[in-house]
């Protein structure tokens, strides 16, 4: 389970800036952003491959769903207002493989696998909001959004002393 830090609580206060109906997070892991959802929307639901991070959002749970499952895989024939997802960012390092950052081989593998899973999950009008790093291949992120015509909007940027953190908001 990858434990809540900057990245997490910078996503979180975007996320209660937004309402709707229904909301899906890819990649939940600690439930904090999926809590956040729980605010501002009727029906909250949380994937991710780690069933212990599964159950530790059961255990804080109120009322989110949560799926073991990759990306949003399982989910068929509903559609969200918002998705969102602070998925794993960092390029890979041959030494060391941690799957809670580990985005790939350019850090953004990750990222683009669950937009692809989320991209016909969307409502007419609903948005994605990404976490996206500079330390990951932005040139690689731009092709898949222009690829896919998607708008893309720049919501916030943070500045760490080792990275910069920008959370982007993709529509149809």
């Amino acid at each position: 389970m990858y434990l809540p830090s900057d990245d997490t609580n910078f996503l979180a206060n975007i996320v209660s800036r937004y309402h709707g109906i229904f909301a899906l997070e890819i990649g939940t892991s600690s439930g904090v952003i999926l809590r956040e959802l729980s605010k501002n929307f009727r029906v909250v639901i949380g994937t991710d491959v780690d069933l212990y991070s599964l159950k530790h959002v059961l255990m804080i749970s109120r009322n989110e769903r949560v799926i073991c499952c990759d990306a949003a895989s399982a989910l068929q024939n509903i559609k969200f207002d918002l998705i969102v997802s602070n998925p794993p960012y960092l390029p890979s390092t041959i030494n060391h493989i941690d799957k809670t950052v580990d985005g790939g081989p350019t850090g953004i593998e990750v990222s683009i696998h669950f937009l692809t899973s989320a991209l016909d999950k969307l409502t007419g009008n609903g948005k994605i909001l990404l976490l996206v790093s500079n330390l990951s291949d932005p040139c690689k992120l731009d092709r898949f959004i222009a690829k896919n015509n998607l708008a893309m909007k720049k919501i916030a940027q943070k500045d760490l002393f080792y990275e910069t953190l920008q959370i982007i908001e993709l529509t149809n």
